[in-house]
């Protein structure tokens, strides 16, 4: 498959750079990657980080400065929405080939169809992606997160 340049960003990734508990090298490095690599985003990315930092909040385990923090850290990284091709039939349809929900199906399909590689912790969407012959940014092994 011929690349193009970039990576398209898994929700995951980004809360293993923003949340302590979750941090890792692999997180940190593709975070810091991002300061001469474009990151590129399906158009649910930003609802999916919103839902995630929202309970977070809820929960205590963020507080509202941390979220502000979140979200300028975001901001400042520039991220390139891509549109979502498909409707829910089709997501639907890819969650099942696929073994995977449907937002990661989306990710995955997304990669897919751009060229990109995915920078991704979840190990089932990785080892997804590695089955349709979409690489793994920074060539990582994920961690069973799932």
């Amino acid at each position: 498959m011929s690349q193009a340049p970039g990576f398209l960003l898994d929700s995951s990734v980004a809360l293993g750079a923003f949340f302590e508990d979750e941090q890792d090298d692999y997180s940190l490095g593709v975070w810091r990657s991002l300061a001469t690599a474009p990151a590129f985003v399906p158009a649910l990315w930003h609802l999916e980080m919103g839902n995630i930092l929202s309970r977070a909040l809820r929960a205590g385990r963020i507080s509202h400065d941390a979220l502000a923090d979140c979200w300028s850290r975001i901001d400042m990284v520039g991220l390139r929405v891509l549109p979502m091709h498909g409707d829910a039939r089709h997501w639907t349809q890819r969650a099942a080939d696929w073994g995977l929900s449907a937002y990661d199906a989306c990710y995955l399909d997304t990669a897919l169809q751009q060229r990109l590689p995915l920078a991704t912790k979840d190990r089932l969407l990785a080892d997804a992606a590695r089955r349709v012959g979409v690489p793994i940014y920074l060539n990582r092994s994920p961690e069973s997160r799932r």
